[in-house]
């Protein structure tokens, strides 16, 4: 029985890791990298009438012209924390509590 457990939590674990592999090689409409690892992600987004896309996740408007065509006509979002202005000389760097989009993607029967 113990193996059976081992053997499905390995499986998920595996299947959780290849998923995320589609992000790995995706870049921007300028050719940067969007990944950095853990942030990127399927969304739920909707088509604005002017183009520009609502993900309610996380409350954001994102323009039609950031959007680059989704590699499984699903809609992503990848995202980055920046630093922040201030510096905490005990901490070092301090990074915004707010994520950015660093890149989205859409299908393209969306556009």
């Amino acid at each position: 029985m113990k193996k059976l457990l081992a053997t499905i939590a390995l499986l998920c674990m595996s299947s959780t890791v290849l998923a995320h592999d589609i992000y790995s090689n995706l870049r921007d409409r300028d050719g940067n990298l969007c990944c950095g690892g853990q942030d990127c992600e399927p969304v739920e987004a909707t088509v604005l009438p002017d183009g520009s896309y609502y993900v309610p996740a996380t409350d954001e408007t994102i323009p039609a012209d950031k959007a680059t065509p989704s590699p499984d006509d699903r809609f992503h979002h990848c995202i980055y924390y920046p630093r922040a202005s201030a510096f905490d000389p005990w901490d070092g760097q301090i990074w915004e509590s707010k994520a950015k989009t660093r890149c989205f993607f859409a299908p393209m029967n969306s556009w």
